[in-house]
């Protein structure tokens, strides 16, 4: 199934007193993928200055730019037409045993060295220890497991905004089960990388809004987070643990890498006095492919 998607994505910075100069990075670019076109993307910035761009270790694509002058403001908006196609759901019915997953990415550790090692907000512990070998022990196919684990976050913990921040220890959301999606999508990428399952971290949006299905999903009023797995003998294979479901032509791809802080869509410093404030605003519509207008439930986010 094919579905096609309006983006706008729009990040206004306003400083107390005027900023004398800013650097900023963008990751809010679409993916080019088997299950992802990009029809048209632009990026707009207020003040106008000129922008570069290059592709990361990952293969995300970056925009940099500078303002070298006085400012009160800073206004980001990067508008999206993408394409997205179903993807294979074949990955999960491998019958490969995660004792014989682990042994095979032992053998290609050097090329997944980076999604089957702790990263910054995927570190091992204890306590993510034992809540791996609750469902990920070493006989059990590895296609059950990772779907019953991604269950886990729907059935045993609750998604609750602003419980907590980007540095919330992984603990803290198994201890209290609770937490928001990049918690979730952090979480679940530890515990198969501590089953030396190789996994990577996922940003993008989500259509929440469909009235062939689940009308409830969790996502699309701000940017989402989800994650892959990479099955042996076949490939990538995304997971969605904040709304139980596997990767689909809901979603929509901005960035992979180790976590959050591979893929983070704007980050940057300036030189001035006073504080900054922070607006994030992300609407999502279907397209008719046949009318080419915007149907369906607008969704916004702050």
């Amino acid at each position: 199934m094919t579905q096609r998607y309006s983006i706008v994505h729009k990040t206004t910075y306003e400083y107390e007193w005027e900023a004398v100069e800013s650097y900023t990075r963008l990751k809010v670019s679409p993916l080019e993928t088997l299950c992802q076109s990009v029809n048209f993307h632009s990026i707009e910035v207020k003040p106008d200055v000129p922008m570069y761009y290059h592709r990361d270790f990952f293969d995300n694509l970056v925009h940099e730019f500078s303002i070298p002058f006085r400012h009160r403001t800073l206004e980001i908006v990067a508008k999206s037409d993408v394409s997205t196609f179903q993807p294979s759901q074949a990955p999960a019915t491998s019958s490969m045993t995660l004792k014989e997953a682990k042994n095979w990415f032992l053998n290609y550790q050097y090329e997944f060295y980076d999604f089957i090692s702790p990263s910054f907000y995927t570190p091992i512990s204890n306590t993510l220890l034992d809540f791996a070998r609750k469902i990920l022990s070493s006989e059990r196919k590895i296609g059950e497991a990772i779907l019953d684990l991604n269950e886990v976050f729907t059935k045993e913990f609750k998604y609750k905004s602003g419980s907590t921040n980007i540095n919330t220890p992984i603990e803290e959301v198994i201890m209290k089960k609770s937490g928001v999606c990049q918690d979730f999508a952090h979480t679940m990428i530890a515990a198969l990388r501590c089953s030396g399952i190789a996994a990577r971290y996922v940003s993008g949006y989500i259509e929440s809004y469909d009235p062939e299905s689940n009308p409830d999903m969790i996502g699309s009023e701000q940017s989402h987070a989800w994650l892959d797995v990479y099955i042996p003998e076949y490939s990538w294979f995304g997971l969605d643990p904040t709304n139980n479901m596997a990767s689909s032509d809901k979603h929509v791809r901005i960035g992979v890498g180790r976590d959050f802080e591979d893929v983070s869509p704007v980050r940057g410093t300036f030189t001035g006095s006073g504080a900054q404030s922070l607006r994030v605003d992300v609407k999502m519509r279907r397209i008719d492919p046949k009318l080419e207008t915007p149907i369906g439930k607008l969704q916004g986010a702050t």
